[in-house]
């Protein structure tokens, strides 16, 4: 395995994570591994692979030596960074909170008919979310009734003060992001090669409700970020007590609505909930138009980015990288 092509896979990965104030231990390095070029460190696997964990933590080691990242309470960070040890170690009490306020919502959001899956992502689930941020939740609706799924959702967080809106922000659910079952592939959407963000946000997705698997199925779909991070993009084994599963109660309410609202009369409903929302979203279209790529309004997906960070996040990487490389 070539070394220095393992460095600057090791600096390009520490140093997107520090754009989040998030330094990583050794497995997590080996996991995140960014690798666009080589296939050389697609056998890095530190659970099975004892060699592997030998030649990444020598390489660590050596360019902790030789000044170019840090090291401290079992993580990894650039230079004069070490104060994020801390930082994440704060996060993660807010991390717990939030994530059972998460469960709390997405228990609810299993009844909504058409509803495939619901996982957590963006800050909470890569563990830096602040004490007063929401929950980013990417919601996968069946297809043809991504409109009235959406509609209905709205309404039942609104009724329980769980949905994010105007100054309430705090621990409320952001439904920002819908897509349909049969609409799975991001690349239409990815920025120019490559779109880091993306890539790693479809790492971190956190099944909280999948009760088909459809993270799977969604990684398939996007096999073309497995180039970027070959020991990443894997199965994700949620812990039991932030696992939501149906019952025969929500399994049964969803059927009988499902059922109710198929065929001609769904797509009738289904339209009808569309021109509601649309109506609704005219009074704001030159700020949704404004926000470029971070909105997408159709029948596959509904984004709505407003605030869509991912080539400032892209252009900070590129220029920590650079200015790596210059030294």
């Amino acid at each position: 395995m070539d070394n220095e092509k393992m460095k600057k896979a090791i600096l390009e990965t520490v140093a997107y994570f520090d754009l989040f104030d998030h330094p990583l231990t050794t497995e997590e390095i080996g996991k995140y591994l960014w690798d666009p070029a080589s296939c050389e460190l697609r056998r890095i696997n530190l659970s099975t692979c004892e060699l592997c964990r030998v030649n990444l933590m020598g390489v660590l080691s050596e360019l902790v030596e030789r000044g170019e990242i840090g090291f401290g309470d079992s993580y990894y960070f650039l230079i004069g960074r070490e104060n994020n040890v801390a930082e994440r170690q704060r996060r993660v009490k807010i991390a717990e909170k939030k994530l059972k306020m998460a469960v709390r919502g997405i228990k609810k959001m299993r009844w909504i008919p058409f509803v495939r899956a619901v996982f957590v992502c963006n800050t909470l689930s890569l563990g830096t979310a602040e004490e007063d941020s929401d929950i980013d939740v990417f919601i996968i609706i069946k297809e043809n009734r991504i409109w009235l799924a959406r509609l209905l959702m709205t309404i039942l967080l609104q009724i329980f003060g769980l949905r994010r809106h105007g100054k309430k922000i705090k621990d409320r659910i952001c439904l920002s992001f819908y897509l349909a079952d049969n609409n799975l592939n991001l690349a239409p959407i990815a920025l120019p090669e490559p779109d880091i963000y993306l890539i790693y946000w479809l790492d971190g997705l956190m099944p909280i409700y999948d009760p088909n698997n459809l993270r799977d199925d969604l990684l398939l779909a996007n096999k073309w970020a497995k180039k970027y991070l070959p020991n990443g993009l894997n199965r994700y084994e949620i812990i039991p007590r932030l696992k939501v599963v149906d019952n025969k109660i929500t399994r049964g309410w969803r059927w009988f609505w499902e059922r109710a609202w198929s065929g001609a009369y769904g797509n009738l409903v289904e339209k009808q909930a569309k021109q509601i929302q649309i109506t609704k979203m005219k009074f704001r279209r030159n700020e949704l138009e404004s926000a470029n790529k971070g909105v997408i309004i159709n029948d596959g997906m509904l984004k709505f980015h407003e605030n869509d960070r991912r080539e400032c996040y892209k252009k900070k990487w590129e220029g920590a990288v650079l200015k790596m490389s210059n030294f």
